[in-house]
């Protein structure tokens, strides 16, 4: 157990690892207390970013939804009597929109039921995703935010188990810095290392990389290329065609590619 101190230095080490354009993940109990340590780790993770309290209580009220849902339909409301480190449902933080929005996401490893249809579903209480995604959207809408659902794998354990994850991201509010300034330029070679380290990481791959002339290329499938160029990373995928990013965007560049490669592999 950590003391007060020690658990301060962590919750540091995470803000500081998440300012500083990476994704943190921990993974949560698939029990009862799925729902309270999210809570936790939302509430210490906004706090040390400085995001303002009500929205660091909205978001926790958000991914309390988010993981009660995990408990409820990943498991049937019953925790696996015998549990391995390998497709424990997860939590990640990180940032997006050129480090202007907070993304938290909960990962779990029960079959894909379809995306969700925000317009109807919510009134149906017997639904997966019912009233506490109800909830989630309001205060997603309330706050400028966005939610969703998506394909993806597991980033823990060493093996990319397929599943999915339910996450939303929330902007910093006006007059509330975003808490990334980076020391220097960077480098579009270097961005595109980094995606395909982590892409080889979630068991994407194999990669193909071309570096000159202040631009790199990596080749992640027939159907899905990457162009990382000095004014930004240009994704091109069968689904929404070609789309920049900001070259601070390597979390959420991992995350869209995850998915489009378990959407093209679910055809």
């Amino acid at each position: 157990m950590w003391g007060s101190e020690g658990r301060a230095g962590a919750r540091r080490t995470a803000a500081d690892a998440v300012a500083g354009g990476r994704c943190v993940v921990w993974v949560l109990p698939p029990d009862e207390s799925c729902a309270g340590q999210a809570r936790r780790h939302v509430r210490e993770v906004m706090s040390e970013l400085g995001v303002p309290d009500g929205v660091v209580d909205d978001a926790c009220t958000a991914v309390s939804e988010i993981a009660t849902n995990v408990f409820v339909h990943a498991y049937d409301r019953r925790a696996p009597a015998v549990v391995s480190a390998v497709g424990l449902p997860e939590i990640y933080f990180y940032l997006r929109n050129g480090r202007s929005e907070l993304v938290t996401k909960i990962f779990d490893t029960s079959p894909w039921r379809g995306s969700l249809l925000k317009e109807s579903c919510f009134s149906d209480l017997e639904a997966e995703c019912g009233r506490g995604l109800g909830i989630v959207d309001a205060l997603a809408q309330e706050h400028c935010g966005a939610w969703g659902v998506h394909r993806s794998t597991a980033r823990l354990g060493g093996v990319a188990v397929p599943g999915k994850a339910v996450y939303f991201a929330l902007p910093f509010a006006p007059g509330v810095p975003a808490p990334f300034i980076p020391e220097k330029p960077i480098d579009c070679r270097e961005a595109a290392r980094s995606l395909e380290t982590e892409l080889l990481a979630r068991g994407v791959g194999p990669i193909h990389r071309c570096e000159g002339w202040n631009m790199a290329v990596l080749s992640i499938r027939p159907e899905i290329t990457l162009w990382a160029r000095a004014g930004g990373l240009l994704l091109t995928t069968p689904r929404t065609g070609t789309v920049r990013y900001p070259l601070e965007d390597v979390a959420e560049l991992v995350e869209v590619i995850v998915q489009c490669k378990e959407d093209l592999n679910a055809r």
